[in-house]
């Protein structure tokens, strides 16, 4: 079966020639050669393809890396005015992966296309003209993979509280309110998160068994923080059902901080949790940057009572919402490490940036704000 970069190179022309786009291999780009050159008359694209032994993220990210690389320094130097376009390539990739793969590349080179392929006939592609490449493997192949145990979720409610635990030792506690103790296994990530050691020791595993974990360290510590966080913003996007909302009666600019506080200090029996989320939770953490955004509150469920309490009622009427309601999926991962800043509950650092990295309102320039003034911390290395 097909699994060196020039097979694969031979794949995609062919997946090119057949939608009737015009081919060229080894084209040259000044002192560089590009692997392809493929256009339809209306869009042309210089591409740089990278093959790997295995779909496995973390040996695919680091190969999209440098074909993003390559494919913009021949885009630059080609002649003729083209797209670049990075590809990655293995005997057989799953759609997970590639949607990771592509997110990474819509948050770090969005001017880049990407393809992912694989030797079994997957296509999956994120480019001006480029859908038209898309597709899955045929049936009788689907059925003749072995599928690998499914594994437990990573980001299950649960592990995402935990994950917070970990890299929130990092991170100055007005931003993130967990345990602050030191934590060198399972046992005792289990009684710092008040969760089974069961619990505790399945994250552990499969952190370690994804290279997520530094096995030499005293302490249980996260590395690859990026790649992990990219991989968890992608499992992030469907986690909230938003609901629109709007006052029962206005009474000011301050009215959500005001209404959050009020329901806060008002503890009624089996009340909801609630808290600011998204850009007004960037704002009132110190790090607003995009201003007109809709605001946004997690409440941690559907109840009448309390988005009464709250001066709230659903509307459906496709105005303007006051408010977006969210009701997360993932409640402990929401609420346990919100933090309280002047008496209104607010949604912890690294969940606002989750939330905001994908969001349309110029989420990507708040998230790389958040990154650079509060998540710093994450990313350095020991010395």
């Amino acid at each position: 079966m097909p699994a060196d970069g020039a097979d694969f190179e031979r794949i995609l022309a062919d997946v090119f020639r057949k939608k009737r786009w015009r081919v060229r291999r080894q084209p040259a780009a000044g002192d560089m050669r590009a692997d392809l050159l493929a256009g339809n008359g209306q869009k042309k694209y210089i591409v740089a393809v990278k093959a790997a032994s295995e779909g496995r993220s973390d040996r695919l990210i680091p190969l999209l890396s440098q074909a993003i690389l390559q494919a913009q320094a021949l885009a630059r130097r080609f002649p003729e005015l083209a797209a670049p376009l990075a590809v990655v390539a293995a005997r057989r990739i799953p759609p997970s992966v590639a949607e990771h793969l592509k997110q990474f590349a819509q948050r770090h080179a969005p001017d880049v296309a990407v393809g992912v392929i694989d030797a079994e006939g997957f296509r999956s592609f994120a480019g001006a003209g480029l859908e038209v490449l898309d597709a899955k493997p045929p049936r009788h192949l689907a059925r003749r993979i072995a599928s690998p145990p499914r594994l437990p979720d990573l980001f299950s409610d649960l592990n995402q509280w935990m994950l917070k635990i970990l890299l929130g030792q990092r991170l100055p506690g007005p931003l993130i309110c967990v345990p602050r103790e030191p934590i060198r296994n399972a046992s005792q990530l289990a009684r710092a998160a008040k969760v089974s050691v069961m619990s505790a020791t399945r994250l552990v595993n499969q952190l370690t068994s994804r290279g997520f974990l530094d096995e030499d360290e005293e302490h249980l510590r996260v590395v690859r923080v990026q790649e992990l966080l990219d991989w968890w913003t992608s499992s992030n996007r469907e986690a909230a059902k938003e609901i629109p909302a709007r006052w029962i009666l206005k009474s000011g600019e301050h009215q959500l901080v005001t209404a959050l506080r009020q329901y806060t200090s008002r503890q009624a029996h089996n009340q909801a949790r609630c808290c600011l989320g998204l850009f007004a939770a960037a704002d009132a953490l110190g790090f607003g940057f995009v201003r007109g955004a809709p605001a946004h509150i997690y409440l941690e469920r559907l109840a009448p009572d309390s988005l009464h309490r709250l001066g709230l009622a659903v509307d459906q009427s496709g105005r303007p919402a006051d408010v977006v309601v969210r009701i997360p999926s993932h409640r402990e991962g929401v609420f346990r490490p919100a933090v309280m800043c002047d008496g209104v509950p607010v949604s912890d650092v690294l969940q606002v940036w989750l939330d905001v990295a994908t969001h349309p309102a110029r989420g990507r320039e708040q998230a790389r704000e958040i990154e650079r003034r509060a998540l710093k911390p994450l990313f350095e290395k020991r010395r």
